[in-house]
């Protein structure tokens, strides 16, 4: 599937994956990707550190293309995701949508900021008793800044991908 992302004229638009192996059956992790709970777990003291905003649940409100879920974070703030692809078992991928003044590192706004994360998807392959579950970020960042701030920022959106990952792992195994 290819989204069209349409960010400001001045931004690169750049996509990054992450995968992880599942021990368990696709409708158990499925169920973990369209309604994550994963305020029990600790976030890695990096997010701490740079301000990055612990995700604690997200729930689906309605599901099925054109559907609405709802990511909170443990600063109050949210997204509100618009679902574009809804192929249960296979694929879900989503709009972030987040609230104005939804900031990481401090100062970068996500909702229109130098730095932003439009869109989101998951992708399921199941075989025999294993299911590899691939996360996919698209993310955009001001030209002006890119060579500055892009090896960071994958640096940090790599450990984001890999913790909610492995907390749908834990959660499905």
């Amino acid at each position: 599937m290819t989204i069209v992302v349409k960010p400001k004229n001045r931004h690169i638009v750049k996509t990054l994956g992450s995968s992880i192996e599942i021990n368990s059956r696709p409708e158990i992790i499925w169920e973990n990707i369209i309604n994550v709970k994963i305020e029990q777990f600790s976030d890695p003291a990096i997010f701490k550190l740079l301000d990055i905003p612990k995700p604690v649940r997200a729930d689906i409100i309605s599901d099925g293309q054109g559907g609405k879920r709802i990511a909170y974070f443990a600063n109050g703030k949210r997204f509100i995701q618009e679902i574009l692809t809804w192929k249960p078992l296979t694929e879900y991928s989503f709009s972030f949508n987040p609230e104005k003044g939804f900031k990481v590192l401090y100062f970068f706004d996500l909702a229109e900021g130098v730095f932003q994360i439009p869109t989101g998807a998951y992708y399921l392959t199941t075989r025999g008793r294993t299911t590899f579950l691939k996360l996919s970020t698209t993310y955009s960042m001001d030209k002006r800044l890119y060579f500055l701030f892009n090896i960071p920022a994958r640096l940090i959106l790599k450990a984001f991908q890999r913790y909610l990952l492995t907390s749908i792992k834990k959660n499905s195994e």
